[in-house]
């Protein structure tokens, strides 16, 4: 049943107007040339930060192994090879070579005990030797013992 009303008497119905189509740009290639630029400043971004978070972990430990190693040697009795078998026991639980812990000699009237520890940046970075040469990390933690110095004498 076809209707017709005042409005669209005689006149043709109306139909959508087809567009010509575009023909897209020729971009072949494009895409790979912007992955080849884009992809090795991600990767070198990722890798960096690799490689800065695992020198950063190496430095942490170093100063937790300094403190630790400072803290035994602190204690009344306590000698400086007590005190680098702590650091080495600390280091060695992420680095099995690469590093060298040194103490301050202990003995009755020693007042400071200082711990040093130190890694070679070729042991503990992959990339960044490359970069950077061979650099060193330190990190020392200095602190009083508990031996008695004179605090209470009394004056004669």
């Amino acid at each position: 049943m076809i209707r017709s009303t005042k409005a669209s008497a005689g006149r043709t119905p109306s139909r959508p107007c087809r567009v010509p189509a575009r023909r897209a740009a020729t971009r072949d290639g494009a895409t790979l040339v912007e992955f080849a630029i884009v992809c090795n400043v991600l990767l070198l971004t990722i890798f960096m930060c690799m490689e800065l978070a695992r020198m950063n972990m190496a430095r942490n430990l170093a100063q937790d192994a300094a403190y630790y190693a400072a803290r035994t040697a602190i204690v009344p009795g306590a000698t400086a090879d007590e005190a680098i078998a702590e650091a080495e026991t600390i280091m060695e639980s992420l680095f099995a070579s690469g590093y060298d812990v040194e103490c301050t000699p202990i003995n009755d009237d020693t007042e400071e005990v200082t711990v040093t520890v130190s890694l070679s940046l070729d042991d503990v970075a992959l990339f960044a030797p490359m970069f950077l040469g061979n650099l060193e990390l330190t990190s020392s933690a200095t602190m009083q013992t508990e031996r008695y110095n004179g605090f209470f004498r009394v004056p004669d």
